[in-house]
This record gives C-alpha cells, sequence and structure tokens, in this order.
C-alpha cells in the first residue's frame, strides 16, 4: 500500500516522499519496505534502511530523519499497530464458528463472532456481536459477553468459584449459583480464569482490559476502562471502580474496594480499601510516597546498625 494512502486512511500528517509500504516491522529488523515507528532520538542511528517511519510531532523535522518518508501521530505505537492491520498482518485467522469449537444449541450468538478451535460455549450462553472467541477459551452456561470483545486462548469465563466451609471436620464445596456478565470491548488475554457468582454475578465493564494470566474470584465488580496487567489474582466480592490500573501480580483480599482512577503498583498486596485516584505500592499496600521512604529507610537499616553498634561498644568502654 502507498504511503499516502496509509495517511488517508489513518488521518496523519505525511511528510516526504511516497513509497510503497509490504509491512510494518520493529526498527531493528525493518527494510526498505517497511514501515516502523520511532518516539526517542536514540533510535535514529538505526533508521537508514527503514522505509519510512511513523513519528510523534517533536521529531518529525528533526534532522536525521527530514529525509525520510514519515507520517506525523500523536500516539506512533497505535498508528503503526492500525496500519498494520491495513497491511493484513493481523494473526486471527479464521473465521464464523470452528467445525471443532462446541457450542450448546441453546446458546446465543450474535452477528459476526469468531469461535476458535476447541472452544467451548456452555448452555444458555450470550454472546454479543463481532466477539473474537479464541481457540481453547470455555465459557460456562449462561454466562454474557458483550458485542466486541476479544477473549485469547485458554482462558475459562464462569467456572465454579473457590468457595468451601469446615462442617464436622471436613471442607464441603460451596456451589455457586451464579453467572459473569463480561459488558461491550472487553478484551482478555490468554489462560485467564473469572469464576462465576455465588449469587447474582461476576461483572467486568466496558472497555476494561485484561492481560494474560489473570484471576478474577466470584462476586467481583470491575468497573469500565481498567487496566488489570498479567498475574493479578483479585479475591472474592471485592470493587474495582472505573479506570483502575493494577500493574502485574497485584494481590487483593476479599471484600476491599479501590477506588475510581487509582494505581497499584506492580507486586502490591492490597489488604484494605484504596482511596480514589490515589498511587499505591509495596508488599502491603499504602500510598507510594510512604512505600518508598520505607524502603528508602530499610536500606540504610545496615549502615544504621554498624554505627550503633559501634556507638553502643565505645558507651560501655
Amino acid at each position: 500500500m502507498k504511503l499516502s494512502k496509509l495517511a488517508t486512511d489513518l488521518g496523519l500528517e505525511h511528510l516526504g516522499g511516497d513509497i510503497s509500504i509490504s509491512a510494518v516491522a520493529p526498527v531493528k529488523e525493518a527494510g526498505v519496505e517497511h514501515l516502523s515507528f520511532v518516539t526517542q532520538k536514540k533510535y535514529f542511528a538505526m533508521v537508514d534502511d527503514i522505509g519510512a517511519l511513523v513519528v510523534s510531532p517533536d521529531l518529525a523535522n528533526e534532522a536525521a530523519i527530514v529525509s525520510k518518508p514519515r507520517l506525523v501521530s500523536k500516539v506512533p505505537a497505535l498508528d503503526v499497530a492500525r496500519a498494520a492491520k491495513l497491511l493484513g498482518q493481523e494473526y486471527l485467522v479464521f473465521s464464523g464458528i470452528h467445525p471443532n469449537a462446541s457450542v450448546d444449541p441453546t446458546a446465543s450468538i450474535g452477528k459476526n463472532v469468531a469461535i476458535g478451535p476447541g472452544a467451548v460455549i456452555g448452555a444458555g450462553v450470550v454472546v454479543g456481536d463481532n466477539t473474537v472467541i479464541q481457540a481453547g477459551v470455555v465459557v460456562y452456561d449462561r454466562c454474557e459477553i458483550g458485542a466486541k470483545c476479544i477473549i485469547k486462548a485458554n482462558t475459562v469465563i464462569g467456572g465454579e468459584g473457590f468457595g468451601y466451609e469446615l462442617d464436622k471436620g471436613s471442607l464441603e464445596s460451596i456451589t455457586h449459583f451464579g453467572i459473569v456478565q463480561i459488558a461491550d470491548d472487553v478484551h482478555i488475554g490468554s489462560g485467564g480464569t473469572i469464576d462465576r457468582a455465588r449469587f447474582g454475578a461476576t461483572v467486568i465493564g466496558s472497555g476494561t482490559r485484561i492481560d494474560n494470566m489473570v484471576h478474577i474470584a466470584h462476586n467481583v465488580q470491575i468497573g469500565r476502562s481498567c487496566i488489570i496487567v498479567a498475574q493479578v489474582g483479585i479475591s472474592g466480592s471485592c470493587v474495582i471502580e472505573d479506570g483502575v490500573v493494577m500493574g502485574g501480580q497485584v494481590g487483593c483480599v476479599p471484600h476491599i474496594t479501590i477506588g475510581t482512577g487509582a494505581r497499584i503498583g506492580a507486586s502490591t498486596g492490597v489488604i484494605s480499601d484504596v482511596p480514589a485516584g490515589i498511587t499505591w505500592t509495596g508488599w502491603f499496600g499504602q500510598p507510594h510516597r510512604k512505600a518508598m521512604a520505607e524502603v528508602i529507610a530499610s536500606r540504610k537499616l545496615p549502615d544504621f546498625m554498624k554505627r550503633v553498634q559501634a556507638f553502643m561498644k565505645k558507651y560501655e568502654e
């Protein structure tokens, strides 16, 4: 496709010459027919053999690239991904319901839905329009998935929640009668698990993005446009309000609320409610500045102890 055509389709400013683009490629691998992107000057040394670039406005007229054909974008990484789609580089190669998928006849499947090989769709499930369910996904009975969702391979939606009660010395399983409700435009990565509610519904709000290998327990309520990164574990009945960002390996105890727009740093253990708009970090989550102050103090502790020991020795003498 001509670079000028990509510029028109993407609504971007086009500077420099017009060339044919065959594919998008990373800077270190791109050649004369490739489109790549640059957001920092340190990569200018690598662009000599690249056909064209997508660059941010502040770099668009830098001397090192001014001779290059280029598109100007406020979000280069996003627009180069959009260009890849226009060039036919999407990895999705199936459409419709694969013959090796198992879809219960009572399930309601919307328009233009793709269901991959080995996927299992249970009784009474509702799947909205333009949804993609990849290979090996399991959606248990009566769960609801909105339109334009993407659920990647080997994720399980609506499995039994983890609930047991001790009775006469043995653990008895508690049946979970609820469902999972996933709103429109939700992306769920590979290998994730979202448990059905004990009663009612486990809910994922519209526009939320969930990375690979995330566990969401029974009756969790997640709001709109949240970002939940790999290996997060959210215990039962937590409330995650709109716009929350959770870094990798965050863990939440049951029955807490994380307020709107809060940011939870990687590997944070959240053991109490988090106020809206705040950043929490640390093994036992707390405001970021306080957590960092404790880290700094702990790193100074060995030297401090040496000074205390030297003082005590002198005092005793």
